[in-house]
């Protein structure tokens, strides 16, 4: 019994060193308030096992910044292999930014369900649903800059991507000074298309010598817009000018007068075949030049591109001129930044410089049947292909058209070459008519 006591002071007093050798040197002693005596428990209940520090797992939920591109499906869908290039492009943009999630929706370019109009009204209605990068046409870029549903580029583009640019394609995206887009395709290139098991001379340089080429003939849409093209580059070719001293659209009648005359000549000697009056088209200019009743056809880049996708070969030219080939009027589409949010709009220029990246343009352009606006992007065309060292040449010539297809110079110029062609005007009577409908 005394051994017992005794083991229970020595624990007690072990008990009383232990708790003192756990203070930190020089921290005070406290003394404890009196607390009343714990509540009893069962002994059969294990007391809580507490761990200390223990995390508690939060779940994070991790935001993309969406990026929405609005592209009609002339553009988007061209062609099923330009389809799946542009797809694969921008799949490889997502996997290099995790961050962004990339989005696009087909949207048509004219009309009132176009892509201008659902800018216009949704930017009040519905700001969150509104594309962030959006592919016009080039000629509706004023009217968007107009209406501030574009942003200017500024310094958002690499400068060698600029000097990079076809002339033309520069000037298609420049408004007021400004560039408020980039191109990526030039379109509406005119030039001739010949059969050469049938001609197989060269295509002279002037007019007067084309149309005197024997056995040979011509075929274009005299009542259409690219009849009404055709004589606006032979207006200028002229010598015609476009606006007066008071910078007002006016054409002038004796250099109007002259390119009507050429047109005529060409009807008079039988080298422009007769039925060019009643053809509208391309497409049916086209098929009279594939049935075998003319050597030559006025055609386009995109034209000439698709009939050689479907593996048939024509030779291409330059349309002969007064005293050298005609300047080529070309269009073209363009990327434009349309983000409401100011902080996407670097994100979404990032995407465009991707998009029109050499590579990127010409493989896609190349697929989609497109003439690239960029000339470094026919590094990535078939080198075997005569036509893109000719039309690469073209391009450079090229100027932008100055009138979208419904302007009404464009409607005159029409009536003109019909009334023409059709021997119900002379050359003259034509041009002063012409330019009479534009000042009433």
């Amino acid at each position: 019994m005394r051994t017992f006591i005794l083991c229970l002071l020595v624990g007690a007093g072990l008990a009383m060193l232990v708790a003192c050798s756990l203070l930190e040197p020089g921290e005070p002693e406290t003394t404890a308030s009196p607390t009343p005596p714990p509540a009893a428990t069962p002994t059969n209940t294990p007391a809580p096992v507490l761990t200390p520090d223990t995390a508690v797992a939060t779940p994070i939920t991790q935001t993309k910044t969406t990026l929405t591109i609005w592209a009609p499906p002339e553009i988007w869908a061209a062609s099923e292999s330009g389809q799946a290039t542009l797809n694969a492009q921008l799949n490889a943009y997502r996997a290099s930014h995790p961050e962004l999630d990339i989005r696009v929706e087909t949207k048509s370019a004219t009309g009132q369900g176009g892509i201008l109009s659902y800018l216009l009204t949704g930017r009040t209605i519905a700001p969150d649903i509104l594309p962030d990068l959006v592919a016009l046409p080039a000629d509706q870029l004023p009217g968007a800059t107009t209406d501030s549903l574009i942003f200017a580029l500024d310094d958002a583009i690499p400068p060698t991507y600029l000097e990079d640019l076809y002339p033309a394609g520069l000037k298609l995206v420049t408004v007021g000074g400004k560039l408020m887009a980039y191109p990526f395709i030039l379109t509406q290139m005119p030039h001739l298309a010949y059969n050469g098991a049938v001609f197989t001379a060269t295509v002279p340089l002037t007019w007067t010598q084309f149309i005197a080429l024997p056995n040979q003939s011509l075929v274009f849409p005299a009542d259409g817009t690219a009849g009404a093209t055709l004589l606006l580059q032979m207006y200028l070719d002229n010598g015609g000018q476009l606006l007066n001293e008071a910078g007002q659209v006016e054409l002038q009648v004796e250099p109007l007068a002259a390119a009507l005359q050429e047109l005529r000549d060409g009807r008079a000697v039988g080298f422009i075949l007769p039925q060019s009056s009643n053809i509208q088209t391309l497409e049916e200019s086209w098929q009279v030049f594939q049935s075998g009743q003319s050597s030559f056809v006025q055609t386009s880049a995109t034209q000439f591109l698709r009939q050689q996708q479907t593996g048939q070969s024509f030779g291409a030219a330059a349309i002969p001129g007064r005293e050298r080939p005609l300047i080529p009027l070309v269009n073209g589409w363009a990327w434009a930044v349309s983000a409401q949010d100011a902080a996407k709009r670097p994100l979404a220029a990032d995407l465009l410089t991707f998009l029109i990246d050499n590579e990127n343009l010409g493989e896609w352009s190349q697929s989609s049947g497109f003439l690239p606006a960029r000339q470094g992007a026919f590094f990535y065309w078939p080198t075997t292909d005569a036509y893109v060292p000719f039309i690469s040449d073209q391009l450079l010539l090229a100027d932008a058209h100055p009138f979208p297809s419904g302007h009404p110079v464009m409607a005159a110029l029409g009536g003109a070459v019909f009334d023409v062609i059709s021997l119900a005007k002379s050359p003259q009577l034509a041009a002063e008519e012409a330019i009479a409908s534009l000042n009433p």
